[in-house]
């Protein structure tokens, strides 16, 4: 899909970060002569007394990925200074320090109160003073993107804590009774798979449930049953099992998977939501959704503290490890759990 313009631009990074983001620096690093989109990072705006700090984080960020160029684009409700826009030392200082690693910066975008500004333009014929407003509709690159995104079973989220919200279970009493008396017959159907098949028997029973669970959701059929949480999530406590089902990415519509994990996630609590916590955290990541993978590795990590593999993702996406890499080691896995 060819992206052109602020209007795509703008109409487009929500569905890339699941989220309408707002006092953000968004940052989208291309690569190559026909300037790919590679992935996306977010970060909270900070005191301005940091803007150099950020600026410089970012300019690493960006150099480590490899990119050739990048779409800065700000928003924020704080009002413009004078004549200056709002957050324009931040935004020349990230521009400064990318040009110092000849990295070139397509454009860069102000996003405030409905309406656009570019930091880099000042032809009033296309970038008047006063602002752009932000279109009323989609363009049709934005469109077919909210499509596909749609199809593979996204919402488009409010702000990061409606993402953060859209990976928790409910709170109320009667779901809190629903996931316990589904924990319980999970714990049943594992005991007895015990008995019946020995230590390998968990694991195995929730990653057929989960390819099962696929298979379905594949065919239309997008539901989930707390008591196919509850098996799922207690089966991966078993390590060789949430290794297999990690390499899952390799086989599967990696959009579709991340919608099922998300609902699978949002149906269980408790420590024995680390495992797929953490594969919904791989998963994201892997077709370069690091929002929500940011999101579902700090639930891991709140679920069990020190949970390794959440660790390894969030330490992989602050190297700004390519999500390229994430299949490498999904094929890596898979040929060491074959052998």
């Amino acid at each position: 899909m060819k992206i052109s313009g602020p209007a795509d631009i703008l109409g487009v990074l929500p569905h890339r970060l699941g989220f309408h983001p707002s006092e953000s620096l968004v940052v989208v690093c291309l690569e190559g002569p026909r300037k790919r989109d590679r992935l996306v990072m977010r970060s909270d705006l900070p005191d301005t007394a940091f803007d150099d700090v950020l600026a410089q984080d970012m300019a690493d960020r960006v150099r480590h990925t490899g990119s050739s160029n990048a779409v800065l684009v700000c928003y924020t409700d704080a009002p413009s200074p004078g004549r200056d826009l709002a957050r324009a030392p931040l935004m020349d200082s990230l521009v400064e320090r990318l040009a110092a690693y000849d990295i070139g910066v397509v454009e860069a975008l102000l996003v405030r109160g409905g309406r656009w500004w570019s930091y880099q333009c000042s032809d009033q014929a296309c970038c008047p003073a006063s602002g752009s407003p932000l279109p009323s509709e989609l363009t049709p690159a934005a469109r077919h993107y909210a499509a596909e995104s749609v199809r593979q079973g996204t919402v488009l989220l409010s702000d990061r804590a409606a993402l953060e919200g859209s990976i928790e279970p409910a709170r109320n009493r009667v779901a809190s009774a629903v996931r316990a008396q589904a924990a319980r017959t999970a714990e049943d159907s594992v005991l007895a798979a015990l008995a019946r098949d020995g230590v390998a028997a968990p694991g195995c029973l929730a990653l057929a449930t989960l390819r099962r669970l696929v298979a379905e959701w594949s065919s239309g059929r997008r539901e989930v049953t707390p008591e196919e949480a509850a098996l799922v999530a207690l089966g991966l406590r078993d390590k060789l099992a949430r290794d297999e089902a990690m390499t899952m990415v390799l086989d599967c519509d990696a959009g579709l998977l991340v919608a099922l994990l998300t609902e699978l996630v949002s149906r269980v609590d408790g420590s024995d939501a680390a495992p797929v916590c953490t594969l919904l955290a791989w998963t994201a990541y892997s077709q370069g959704g690091g929002a929500l993978a940011t999101v579902a590795a700090e639930r891991a990590l709140r679920c069990s503290p020190g949970y390794e593999l959440a660790l390894l993702v969030l330490e992989s996406m602050s190297r700004m490890v390519g999500p390229d890499t994430i299949r490498e080691v999904a094929e890596q896995v898979r040929d060491d759990l074959a052998g």
